[in-house]
Order: structure tokens, then C-alpha cells, then sequence
């Protein structure tokens, strides 16, 4: 038998299903924002272990649904190995509703997990001190890495590919099967894999410091983040097709018996090459803005896919109102709002991607 898992007050026992907290950040009136934890384990108390974790964002509620519909009794009578749930890594932002804990101030929470290229503030938020100690525990007792997020107003339910670097040539065999792992693992999903930004972006971007990113890249542990909906709502059919694409990840780490599931209820698109994520298109004017395609629809340059007026209803911009694609691809989500600025994002979209996923780091 494994020694038992430790995650703050909650401690593995096999067979059962335990729940616990882990500190997180001290408030000024005393008390101690706390993180949620379940761990599940099976029966014999050995086996590789799953972390899941959701909500960093405050407002994006679906992962929770799915940690909820996963984690069950009957589950764990079949499980070998371990199961670790953090249902909300950010409380604060699930009260009110919003992206990042109001004590956060203008900081993504999704930004703060630990950098491989030392990239961290000289006084870190009492946030980014909790995500580093938590972190610590992932790095000690995961095999793998799901987490949970909800992408713009309406979207696919899909999964991001994170780029794996590595800083010596030496390092390059060792990305590369990693590389490797987090594909098999994402093929068992059975979503939407979409890439994501290019490296020089990713990295601009601080995507290397998402949990995901951070786990994948740091800890050398397989990674992914799987976005389930939109936000700000729970769409069932969209939180049971992930459940059962991470039941299938758990057959795949031989964790679960049994035939692979068919995750049928949702859109999966699979173009035959890879694609990458861009936001596109933006709008050149302040506006309000209809959109005229669904997540999911394949679009082609040219096509309309937003219409633009002003407050009365007039056509803005050119082509009489109407908003182009500039590339090929398909419509990953919409954004939220009805009121637009210049320059602002619409909508997510796929497009080829021909880059490598397996990079060496810029020595800057």
C-alpha cells in the first residue's frame, strides 16, 4: 500500500471518499479563506493518482458540476488508485461572481501557479503563497492533471494543449515523451484538442504559470485544461460529456475497468491536422455586436460572422455592419457582452496549426 495522500486536513483512506480544506489566504478579520478538497480512493490503496481542480475563475462554475457528478460512491468501488478534487481554487471569486478574489486586485488567479523560468514577483499575493503550497502537494502525489475552466458566453467543450519546453538538448527526448503522454491522455478524453497560442505569445501571455501550464512545464506531470461551457451558467449535457471523457482518462491510466464510454452528446471536431487557438476577429469601431455563426460552425475568410451597429441600430464599420473572418477554421466560443470597443475580441477561433509543440526556451 501507498503511504496515504495528505492535502491539507484531508487524508487518503482507501475505499472511502474523504473531504477536507486547505488553508489559503489570511484575512484581516481573523479567519482563513480555505480550498475545498476531496480525495477518493479506491479499495487496495495503490494505483496512480488524478488531480482534478476548478473555479479559479471565479464566475466559471461548470468544472465544479463535473467534480460533483464524477465523485461518487459507486465510482470508488471500481477506482484503483486516487482521485484528488479541489472543487473551487478560488472561493472569493465564486461568491461574488467574478473572475479573480476580491482581494486579488488586478491579478489573474490562473497566472499565479509556480514558473519554470523564475518569473515570480518580488512580493507575492497571499494567493500566489497559497498556489505555490498547493502546488507543492501536486507535485509530490499527481500522475496527471485536469483542470476545469468555462470559456466566454457559449462555447464547445473542448481541451487546450499546452506546448512543452525544455532548456538543454539534452532535455529534448525527455519534452518530447512527455509530449507524448499528455497526447495519449487527451485522445482518451475524447474532446475537442485545441493548441494553444503560439510560444511566444503563451509565454507573454503567462500561460507557463496556469495551473496547467505550470504542472505540465514545472512539475514534468501530464497537463491539461479542459474548458466545459460557458460561463456564469452549468449546461448538464456538457458536464456529464466531460465526466465520462475523464472516466476514459481513468481506463486509459488503467484506473477504471471496462470499455471507453462514447462521449456523444456534444459537438467534437476533429479536422485531420492540428489546430491552434487565435481571438478573432476584433472589431475596428465601438459597437454593439450580433453574432451570426454558433461554437462549433466552420467558417472560411470572408464569411460574416457579427454584425455591428450603433446604439440605434445603424450599420457601423465597413461592409455594411458586417464582421469577417480573415482565416479558415471553426468557432471555438463566443464573448460575452453585447458592447464592444476598438480592437476588441468577438469570439475564439481554431485555425492550423504547423508550429512544434515541444519547444526549447528562449534564453532570454
Amino acid at each position: 500500500m501507498v503511504p496515504a495522500i495528505q492535502v491539507g486536513t484531508a487524508r487518503s483512506r482507501p475505499g472511502q471518499i474523504v473531504y477536507g480544506v486547505f488553508d489559503a489566504v489570511p484575512l484581516p478579520t481573523g479567519n482563513t479563506e480555505t480550498l475545498p478538497v476531496i480525495i477518493a480512493q479506491g479499495a487496495s490503496g495503490t494505483g496512480p493518482v488524478l488531480w482534478l481542480t476548478a473555479n479559479i475563475h471565479g464566475g466559471e462554475y461548470n468544472g465544479m458540476a463535473v467534480i460533483h457528478q464524477l465523485i461518487t460512491p459507486e465510482l470508488i468501488k471500481r477506482l484503483t488508485g486516487a482521485i484528488v478534487a479541489v472543487p473551487s481554487l478560488n472561493p472569493a471569486g465564486l461568491r461574488t461572481g467574478e473572475r479573480r478574489a476580491y482581494y486579488l486586485r488586478s491579478k489573474d488567479p490562473n497566472r499565479l501557479f509556480p514558473a519554470f523560468n523564475n518569473s515570480h514577483a518580488p512580493f507575492p499575493p497571499a494567493m500566489e503563497q497559497a498556489y505555490a503550497r498547493l502546488f507543492e502537494r501536486i507535485d509530490a502525489t499527481a500522475d496527471f492533471l485536469i483542470d476545469l475552466h468555462d470559456y466566454g458566453l457559449d462555447a464547445l467543450p473542448f481541451v487546450f494543449r499546452d506546448p512543452v519546453f525544455y532548456r538543454e538538448p539534452r532535455d529534448k527526448p525527455g519534452a518530447h515523451k512527455l509530449h507524448g503522454t499528455l497526447g495519449e491522455m487527451l485522445r482518451a478524453l475524447g474532446l475537442t484538442i485545441i493548441n494553444e497560442y503560439l510560444s511566444d505569445e503563451y509565454l507573454k501571455l503567462d500561460l507557463h504559470r496556469s495551473v496547467s501550464g505550470s504542472t505540465l512545464n514545472l512539475a514534468r506531470i501530464p497537463a491539461a485544461t479542459v474548458e466545459v461551457g460557458g460561463q456564469q451558467r452549468v449546461n448538464t449535457t456538457h458536464v456529464r460529456a466531460v465526466a465520462a471523457g475523464i472516466r476514459n482518462v481513468l481506463r486509459w491510466a488503467r484506473m477504471l475497468p471496462g470499455a471507453r464510454e462514447p462521449v456523444n452528446e456534444v459537438t467534437v471536431i476533429d479536422p485531420g491536422y492540428p489546430v491552434r487557438r487565435i481571438t478573432h476577429p476584433r472589431v475596428p469601431v465601438a459597437c454593439l455586436v450580433q453574432f451570426l455563426v454558433e461554437p462549433g460552425q466552420v467558417v472560411v475568410a470572408g464569411d460574416a460572422v457579427a454584425h455591428m451597429a450603433d446604439i440605434y441600430g445603424r450599420p457601423v464599420g465597413t461592409s455594411d455592419g458586417l464582421l469577417r473572418s480573415e482565416y479558415d477554421g471553426f468557432v471555438i466560443g463566443l464573448f460575452p457582452g453585447l458592447t464592444f470597443y476598438p480592437n476588441d475580441p468577438v469570439m475564439g477561433l481554431a485555425v492550423r496549426d504547423t508550429s512544434d509543440r515541444v519547444i526549447r526556451l528562449p534564453e532570454n
